[in-house]
């Protein structure tokens, strides 16, 4: 290898670890308190149904003396999902739990057509 050859090569190295440097990322620390927080505001989130893209069983469609019968029912089966009673003009509805995958409606949905068959999946 000549000189001129072994002159390039270091100079072409020296200017990669140049360049290199240049596009280094730089990181700041994390505030874990922030994190916590955020965490924290999500969890209470999805406890209150405050995300729309949720998927929730309808139990019932129709007067509201109907409707209330129909919620103390369910509310008597002791199962796990909260019932709710909504009002769309003009008739009331009874919607069942908030579910996040429409996985987790389907296993809901078996359980709870044991006793409701016109029971069905919407994503309000």
């Amino acid at each position: 290898m000549t000189m001129k050859h072994l002159k390039n090569l270091l100079s072409t190295t020296a200017l990669l670890l140049i360049v290199s440097q240049g596009f280094a990322q730089e990181t700041t620390p994390v505030n874990k308190q922030k994190i916590d927080e955020l965490v924290s505001t999500k969890i209470a989130m999805d406890k209150t149904g405050d995300f729309k893209d949720r998927y929730t069983i309808q139990l019932f469609y129709g007067e509201r003396d109907k409707a209330i019968a129909t919620k103390q029912k369910y509310d008597l089966l002791d199962l796990p999902w909260k019932s709710e009673l909504k009002w769309e003009s003009p008739y009331h509805k009874i919607w069942v739990g908030t579910y996040r995958s429409r996985l987790e409606a389907d296993r809901a949905l078996i359980k709870i057509k044991e006793e409701y068959k016109d029971a069905f999946i919407l994503k309000p």
